[in-house]
């Protein structure tokens, strides 16, 4: 991918693309309509307003975050999937995407959190894919078409990002949670989403088995916490190589280690939330680098052993919906 030079600064879009060899501008196009295709058309259902979460001061971030998170503990019945001050430092940061739907009196009634993640394909060129990390609704909306309109708009920011950065798409991904009654639920979710489904592979015997997936731990746990790997790929296809699906883990296991979310401030919060007792000597910069080296070792560890438990697979990976894996009989 060519470099910007001061000749783009300001340029639109198509004339930051025709200055591109015509072979890298023909693939990125058809990269881009490919994932146009993927949106839903249609308005929201009347009295349903849907736009991307924004702020224009500190102030109003923090509101809007304190309302987001006060939603999703509604949402999700107590249970906390992100934390107030991880989710302003992703808003802060540009990190993290927030999508929501209100209702007419300006309420919240779904949420969806999304995040860029890049990795490189086989010829080495850069790649952008979102994951979605959860989608939230109100229990009044629950069967009502709410995903379906939160959905469309996470993937046009998608695509406005892609074309930001002059980068061609490749999938929208997912991790599922596994081990509880909710696992067949939000296998659902994600596939009503944008039709996501689990990856599989051939055991040298012929017999379909479902890829390792971890993610890396949130707590003080060494072990990586099971999931469902979901996944559609945006040109289409039905499966990807073992090398594609291990570059993609990285890409998703790295968004885990960033450095914005290694501070000082953010671990005192987090020693107060648990009642501890902050020790400043635990609080310096010098101690936080080192307790997020240990952490890029677990999670390399984590992508290590999914790189491994792919060497006895035959082939490439094939996605397969539980329909799928029913005629499959796996």
């Amino acid at each position: 991918m060519q470099k910007e030079t001061s000749k783009t600064e300001g340029a639109t879009l198509q004339e930051r693309l025709e200055a591109l060899p015509v072979d890298e501008r023909e693939r990125l196009e058809k990269s881009w309509q490919q994932l146009s295709a993927l949106i839903p058309e249609g308005e929201p259902p009347e009295g349903l307003t849907v736009s991307k979460v924004e702020f224009s001061s500190e102030e109003e971030r923090k509101a809007r975050v304190e309302e987001m998170h006060a939603f999703l503990l509604k949402a999700f019945e107590g249970e906390e999937m992100v934390d107030p001050m991880q989710m302003e430092i992703g808003m802060q940061h540009n990190i993290v995407d927030y999508y929501e739907a209100r209702d007419a009196e300006g309420k919240i009634v779904s949420l969806l959190s999304s995040q860029m993640v890049e990795s490189k394909n086989k010829a080495g060129e850069d790649e952008l894919s979102m994951v979605v990390w959860y989608v939230a609704n109100d229990p009044e909306y629950k069967g009502k078409s709410v995903v379906k309109e939160i959905g469309s708009a996470a993937l046009k920011g998608f695509l406005q990002k892609a074309q930001e950065q002059l980068k061609p798409v490749k999938a929208v991904l997912g991790e599922a949670e596994m081990g509880d009654e909710d696992e067949v639920r939000r296998e659902k979710a994600f596939n009503r989403y944008a039709d996501m489904k689990r990856l599989y592979g051939k055991d040298k015997k012929g017999r379909l088995t479902e890829v390792l997936y971890e993610a890396p731990p949130e707590d003080e746990s060494t072990k990586g916490a099971p999931a469902h790997f979901m996944a559609k790929m945006v040109d289409g296809s039905k499966s990807m190589s073992k090398e594609e699906y291990v570059a993609l883990v990285r890409g998703i296991h790295a968004q885990y280690t960033r450095p914005e979310y290694f501070t000082p401030e953010y671990f005192a919060f987090l020693a107060e939330q648990e009642g501890e007792e902050v020790n400043p000597s635990d609080m310096t910069p010098k101690a936080i680098e080192k307790y997020r080296q240990r952490y890029l070792k677990i999670t390399e560890k984590i992508d290590q052993k999914i790189e491994k438990s792919l060497k006895s697979m035959q082939g490439d990976l094939v996605f397969l919906s539980e329909r799928e894996r029913r005629e499959q009989g796996s």
